[in-house]
Order: C-alpha cells, then sequence, then structure tokens
C-alpha cells in the first residue's frame, strides 16, 4: 500500500532543525487520507470512552512486557555490557545529545541515527564496549530527529547534568528508511551513572567527545536502633563503653575509661529529655516508611502496572529513587533537578511530593486542560510514562492514560510501526491551539483490553495543581 508524508507543523522556537523557519515533523500513515478529516474526542462521547478503556474483564489481557521490548525497532543484536566507572573519577567519552529528553539510570533509550558522525562514533563505542555520554540539547528541537544535528551544541547549550549508557541493542541499515535514503543505526541505550559536564570538545572528524566527572550517590547511613534518640554527647559516651565491654581482657587503662564513660552517660541522660529526637521524624528519612509511601502513591495514581506485580519496586533506595524519578511527567528542568541530586533520599522524597502536590496535566501551548492524574495508567513494564522513536528519529516520552480532555483524532488508524503490538495508532491535536498532542491507541482484535487507552506527550503537558495562569502557558 502506498504512503503519503503527513506534516505536523511545529511553532518557531520549536523547529526540528536549524535554519528554517517552519521546520515540520512527519508521519507515516496510509494513502487516501485527507487531512481535513477528523474527529472530536471529548464532549458527550466521555461516558463511551471511558468505557472502551476498561474494556471487556472477560477478555485477553494485554502483554505490557511487549512495548519494553521495542518489537517496532526489528531483529537487533543484543549485547550484555554493564560498564561502571570509578565514581569522582574524571574519564573522557564520546558524546551525544539528544532534545526534550533526560535520561536516567537504568532507563532503556531507543534511538534511529542518521547521522553519520554519530553513527561513526556508536560503532565505535559498540566495538570497544565502552560507555557513552548522554546530554540533553537544551536548544529545544534543534538537534532532533534527521532534520536537525547541522549545528553540534557548544558547551553552553548542553546541559551540566547528564546519564552514561551502554550499547545493548543495535542494527546497521544500509538502505535507510521511508524518512531517509542512506545509513541507519538503530540501537537501544541503558543508562547507568549519573555524571556532571566538565568540558566539550568538537574533533576534525566530525565527532564530539566530553570529558565528565562521575557523581556518587551519597546513602544516608542508619544508625544502631538505640542511638536513634541520643544526642550525640550520649551517643558517643555509648560506644566508648560498649568497645571496653567487648575487650577480652581489661586493662587499668581501660577501665579507667570506662568508668569516666559510665559518669558522662548517667550526666549526659539528664538532658535526653530536651534532646531527643522524635522517632516519627527520623522515620521519615527510612527505607522501609519510604518505599510504604511509594506503594500507597502506586495505589492513589496508579503508578503501578497491575495487582499482579510484573514489575515489582526496587529494593535499594537508590533504585527506587531513579524508578519514581523517570515516571514523573514533568519538564526537563525539573528532571536535571532531580538528575542533579546526589542522595537518593531526598530524590526520592522530592518526586513524592511533586506526586502529591499536582493533579492535573494541561496543554503546554494553551493551558487547557488534557487529563488528569488519576487516569494516569502503565501499559508497559517500564511503567506509564516510557520513551519510543518514530522511523524519523525522533524519541517521544509517551505518557499512557485511560481518559483524555479537548483532543481530536486526525487521519486512519494505521498498526505501521506500532509502539504497542497489537493497537492501531491515530494522531491526536489540541483542540484549541492544534499541537501534536499524542496518539489514540485502538485494539485491532475486540477481546484486549483494554480496547482504547491514549499516549501523550510529555512535552506538550504540564503537570500542575492548577491551571497555569497565561504568563506561564
Amino acid at each position: 500500500m502506498a504512503f503519503i508524508r503527513i506534516n505536523l507543523r511545529r511553532r518557531r522556537g520549536d523547529r526540528g532543525g536549524e535554519g528554517d523557519d517552519g521546520e515540520e515533523e512527519g508521519l507515516m500513515l496510509y494513502d487516501g487520507y485527507s487531512s481535513s478529516e477528523e474527529e472530536e474526542s471529548n464532549g458527550s462521547e466521555d461516558e463511551e470512552r471511558q468505557d472502551e478503556a476498561v474494556g471487556d474483564q472477560d477478555g485477553k489481557e494485554y502483554d505490557i512486557s511487549l512495548p519494553a521490548q521495542h518489537l517496532y525497532l526489528g531483529d537487533m543484536e543484543e549485547e550484555s555490557v554493564a560498564s561502571v566507572q570509578e565514581e569522582e573519577t574524571t574519564p573522557t567519552l564520546p558524546l551525544h545529545y539528544i532534545s526534550k529528553h533526560v535520561l536516567f539510570p537504568e532507563e532503556t533509550l531507543p534511538l534511529h541515527i542518521y547521522n553519520p558522525h554519530v553513527i561513526s562514533m556508536l560503532r565505535e563505542a559498540s566495538a570497544s564496549r565502552k560507555p557513552i555520554a548522554v546530554c540533553t540539547d537544551m536548544r529545544g528541537g534543534e538537534g532532533e530527529g534527521i532534520f536537525g544535528g547541522a549545528r553540534r551544541p557548544g558547551r553552553e547549550e548542553l546541559a551540566e547534568f547528564g546519564t552514561t549508557a551502554d550499547i545493548v541493542a543495535f542494527r546497521e541499515d544500509e538502505g535507510g528508511s521511508m524518512w531517509f535514503h542512506g545509513p541507519r543505526f538503530v540501537v537501544k541505550l541503558r543508562g547507568r551513572q549519573r555524571f556532571k559536564l566538565l568540558e566539550v570538545n568538537k574533533k576534525m572528524n566530525g565527532m564530539m567527545d566530553c570529558r565528565v566527572e562521575i557523581l556518587p550517590d551519597i546513602l544516608l547511613l542508619p544508625r544502631p536502633p538505640l542511638l536513634l534518640s541520643l544526642p550525640p554527647c550520649v551517643a558517643s559516651s555509648y560506644n566508648c563503653c560498649l568497645a571496653v565491654a567487648r575487650q577480652p581482657e581489661a586493662t587499668p587503662l581501660s577501665l579507667e575509661r570506662a568508668a569516666r564513660c559510665r559518669r558522662e552517660l548517667a550526666l549526659s541522660s539528664k538532658c535526653m529529655s530536651s534532646c531527643r529526637v522524635p522517632e516519627w521524624t527520623l522515620r521519615l528519612f527510612e527505607f522501609d516508611h519510604l518505599r510504604d509511601e511509594v506503594i500507597e502513591a502506586q495505589r492513589v495514581n496508579s503508578l503501578s502496572l497491575n495487582d499482579k506485580g510484573v514489575d515489582p519496586l526496587p529494593n535499594d533506595i537508590t533504585s527506587l529513587s531513579y524508578w519514581l524519578s523517570r515516571r514523573l511527567p514533568v519538564d526537563e528542568k525539573t528532571k536535571l533537578e532531580f538528575l542533579s541530586i546526589n542522595c537518593p533520599t531526598k530524590r526520592l522524597m522530592l518526586g513524592l511530593r511533586l506526586l502529591k502536590e499536582n493533579t492535573e496535566l494541561y496543554c503546554s501551548e494553551c493551558g487547557i486542560l488534557i487529563t488528569q492524574k488519576q487516569y494516569i495508567f502503565s501499559m508497559s513494564v517500564d511503567g506509564p510514562l516510557a520513551s519510543y522513536v518514530n522511523e524519523g528519529g525522533f524519541v517521544h516520552e509517551t505518557l499512557t492514560v485511560t481518559e483524555s480532555y479537548n483532543l481530536k483524532k486526525s487521519g486512519r488508524p494505521t498498526t505501521e510501526n506500532s509502539w504497542f503490538p497489537g493497537y492501531q495508532w491515530t494522531i491526536l491535536y489540541c483542540s484549541r491551539c492544534r499541537d501534536h498532542k499524542g496518539w489514540s491507541f485502538d485494539a485491532v482484535k475486540k477481546d484486549l483490553v483494554p480496547l482504547k487507552f491514549y499516549g501523550l506527550r510529555r512535552p506538550g503537558l504540564v503537570f500542575s495543581v492548577k491551571k497555569p495562569s497565561e504568563n506561564e502557558s
């Protein structure tokens, strides 16, 4: 079947390439479609769409492991690489920059690469089994897709913090794709470690590398339970007495020190009532308490995948902090703030606070309501917010929801390169400002659950507790 290219027009401040005043992002649709065919997806259809999203409870439940495999990328050569750089060192790594996306450790990032310089860099990194540095391009859409990358960014145009990544799967296509007739490198990256960008080097061969500082994750070590409510002076005396008591043979000097410590302990205990730290305060920073908070957030805010526990929570606080951070539908600035935090406890507490405070998602262009937090759900083991790439090399952070407002469908549904096998997609626009907001996904077989859901582009949304003002939007 023949295909035509339907263009989604962008605003001047969100161009896909350098120097083009009205750069357009293309999507491939079936031939015979007219862009005037549109369908309103709000209003009186709300109840009908909600029923469709829930689907027939007796139907076949969708296998949520399929989207995380990125089957639309085709057959790829898998690599088992897990490179770890020593913390607080400053290695020089190959640099790859990406627009509108912040890569976190333990996150998978699919890419279609058409730039020959980047292809050479990735080919060398794959052969040497060494990591690359992934940074966010702060120029917006200028470095995005096959239209971007004509001008390499400088140090001031890249985010200060990034993540090292390993190539875990790749494939080279000499014939390219329908978008671009030339070599193409299809790759899956896996985030590993946070870094701070120190300097950027542009090579004569067109490639780039950078010197980075590998950042540690500083853990809050728990104190012994008996010392949790003691002031430091008492805890010090207690530790000293404990050390003396464990000695197999007591010397006169050690006995004298132990006696002095006991006297200090008796005197210091008098001030415990005024120095005592409440247990509930200390518990706020404990991993078990924070993990319970995340479990409650899953239940209330639909961040869990399902009741079968397909995606169990990580058992350490560092992985749990990244797990929550990459699932929040917040902008690049907020995600970079998460990435800059060295303490996993602080990172996790900030994520929980944002999740509790914000309740609705609005259009980033005009401020109209698009969806609400209670409609967020997971169609992938990667969570409700995951990254996918289209044939043109545009990476889309996509938030899956069961309900949406003020959106219009455009075009005929197609299963071509569907990120969710078994579903056909249709483009969604904002009904007010015509900005591209995402896609509607409909099950090909009517016995599949859910029958219908929506995939919304994270950069097109504002996560807020109230409607943003005109100045904010």
